[in-house]
């Protein structure tokens, strides 16, 4: 039986109706491409969450051009609001406490992340503002909190460095890659937002991926920062986002990992596996819904069948 039918199969079998794409690729070929729900191989599916790792791309190529000396740099350098000593600790939080979701500020993302926190900042006037007057609970760099809080202040960052955070991203990575994207969501205060995991944003669609766009991030990763023998972003840095943080084995910066894999996830299913002992990505797409589901067992199903 060959690999497409055997994840039909699988799919069938445990139901899955909101699963829309399936991609495999060993060596740099697609081995297995499935598709479900009307989906094909340019139907576009909300990216959630893998728009984070996506930044993460974007903070190494801002390195990669200077546009920043060191993910060390304090924030305060380039959001003025955290020059004004609204909290002892917000002059230490750094670049790398955002990457790594240790900014220490207040958080609790709620049920399903349907999180009332960030409703009250999409209703004030001033989003960078509102997250600055949240209490910093924990010591920057010290313990880990998954929130948007630290995401939404680094695509501030990476728009005050001189280039919009979107034109950095699509004409660095995207183009290169062979991806189209639409601008991203910025909010009317001028804060880029493309994430909302489990809040139905209607911007969200702009940042949509086809699975095989998702998958061409899966290559550059699993190729160390190459990408069609062309260096798209440095291997030091594309070494360093995958490897685990003190803060959280899980983690590095805005990327996930275990053991014999990294990559991206977003809510409702969305994946970006590499398991580079296997020179294996793989992709899942799926139709969020509140119920969260992940469909992490479909990738380990896949990578059993290789």
């Amino acid at each position: 039986m060959n690999i497409d039918i055997e994840i039909d199969e699988y799919i069938k079998k445990k139901r899955y109706r909101q699963v829309n794409s399936v991609l495999v690729s060993k060596n740099s070929e697609i081995i297995a491409e499935r598709y479900y729900n009307g989906f094909n191989k340019d139907s576009r599916n909300p990216i959630k969450s893998v728009a984070k790792s996506i930044m993460s791309i974007g903070v190494g190529i801002a390195l990669d051009k200077g546009l920043i000396s060191s993910i060390d740099e304090p924030i305060c350098k380039y959001i003025s609001e955290f020059n004004e000593r609204r909290d002892p600790f917000h002059k230490m939080i750094t670049i790398r406490h955002l990457l790594t979701m240790t900014s220490g500020i207040l958080w609790n993302g709620g049920v399903h992340y349907h999180c009332p926190m960030l409703m009250q900042m999409k209703h004030s006037n001033n989003w960078i503002s509102h997250i600055t007057d949240c209490v910093v609970t924990n010591r920057p760099g010290t313990k880990y909190n998954y929130k948007e809080w630290d995401v939404i202040l680094l695509a501030k960052v990476l728009d005050s460095i001189g280039s919009d955070m979107f034109d950095l991203i699509n004409e660095n990575l995207y183009k290169l890659l062979g991806i189209h994207s639409e601008r991203w969501y910025k909010s009317t205060c001028g804060v880029y937002y493309s994430v909302a995991d489990g809040d139905e944003d209607e911007n969200e669609s702009l940042s949509n991926l086809t699975a095989r766009e998702m998958l061409k991030i899966g290559q550059l990763l699993l190729q160390k920062g190459f990408y069609n023998n062309k260096q798209i972003i440095s291997s030091d840095y594309m070494e360093q986002a995958v490897t685990p943080t003190q803060s959280n084995p899980s983690y590095g910066y805005l990327f996930w990992r275990g053991e014999n894999w990294y990559g991206c996830r977003g809510y409702g299913g969305q994946r970006i596996i590499v398991i580079p002992k296997k020179e294996l990505v793989i992709v899942t797409q799926a139709t969020p819904t509140s119920r969260g589901m992940s469909y992490d067992d479909v990738i380990w199903f896949c990578e059993g069948l290789v």
